[in-house]
């Protein structure tokens, strides 16, 4: 179970209500939905009875939730705790959506700075939601998150609300990604893939990240739920997926190709077909926040990574440029 999403459980029990709770909390109704599913699943009973009128808490539903009350108190406290110290000598903390070019850049800084004395170096990979939380509760300094640009105006109100930053960076098509040796590969041509054709396939995912752009996509047709995929795998890490993804036929959403992806796992990206969504990368940081050097380098670095990647993107309607 992952304890930042006890405050969405929180947010139902208070609201009385998953749709009051999904708009107080920035996030879709489906997406808070998965959530709670997801919580109830691990804890094996029901934290709600749901009727027409709203969602009440169950008896165990309300026991837990006083524990829930207390474990939140005391990870705000210990989050501000951890933004109270390593405040000498050079610090980056970062928390990042699970993307290989942001990781790149960060262990860039760090190796660049390796030999410096006094050197606090953190990173962190989750959901954007729990990127967010990290840069407003100060575990961490810096964020880089992505979001669809469908829900660009949520994100920008939850930010504003949070007194937070967004600066911008680029925007990409999404990509299939699956092994140069799929069988849907195999002796033809192909220039772009319908998620029709894949339905088949195995989709292989993170564990806990429901919100994510990947799992809810908008084609010409429709929004397509991943989440309901009838083959599932789930994963905890990139390589993780990564290797799943270039030994068998299951297949995930991503962007650009990324350092290594060729030649260690044999992995292609095709556009996906009759997509007009596009997924937008941006950076995240407190109002009024003064970079240090380190942070400047890293956030210098993660505009140069993607903007670069972003000039080989397609127009909207041309093909996408050959592997």
């Amino acid at each position: 179970m992952d304890p930042k999403n006890l405050k969405y459980f929180v947010a139902v029990a208070q609201y009385g209500s998953i749709n009051a709770a999904a708009k107080a909390m920035f996030i879709s109704q489906p997406q808070l939905s998965h959530i709670i599913k997801s919580i109830e699943e691990d804890v094996g009973f029901e934290l709600f009875q749901r009727t027409s009128s709203g969602s009440s808490l169950t008896r165990n539903g309300e026991a837990f939730m006083s524990h829930c009350q207390i474990i939140l108190n005391e990870m705000d406290s210990l989050d501000r705790f951890v933004s109270q110290v390593h405040h000498q000598g050079s610090r980056l903390t970062v928390s990042m959506t699970r993307f290989s070019h942001t990781a790149v850049c960060f262990n860039d800084v760090c190796s660049r700075h390796e030999e410096q004395e006094n050197l606090f170096l953190r990173l962190r990979e989750d959901s954007t939601m729990n990127v967010i939380d990290d840069v407003y509760s100060g575990y961490s300094e810096i964020g880089v998150i992505h979001h669809a640009t469908r829900d660009s105006s949520t994100l920008m109100r939850n930010l504003e609300a949070k007194k937070l930053w967004y600066i911008p960076v680029a925007k990409f098509r999404p990509y299939v990604c699956i092994s140069a040796n799929h069988e849907i590969l195999r002796g033809r041509f192909v220039q772009a893939l319908d998620l029709s054709e894949l339905r088949e396939y195995g989709f292989v995912r993170y564990i806990g990240q429901y919100e994510d752009f990947f799992y809810h996509i908008s084609t010409t047709s429709g929004v397509v739920d991943l989440n309901d995929s009838p083959k599932i795998m789930y994963c905890n890490d990139r390589l993780e997926q990564l290797r799943l993804i270039s030994t068998t036929n299951f297949y995930t959403i991503g962007i650009a190709r990324f350092p290594y992806q060729g030649s260690s796992f044999n992995i292609a990206n095709i556009p996906l077909r009759d997509c007009p969504e596009h997924l937008s990368f941006g950076i995240i940081m407190k109002e009024n926040k003064k970079l240090t050097e380190i942070e400047s380098e890293f956030v210098e670095s993660v505009k140069q990574r993607y903007k670069a990647l972003s000039k080989g993107e397609p127009r909207i309607g041309e093909a996408a440029p050959a592997e």
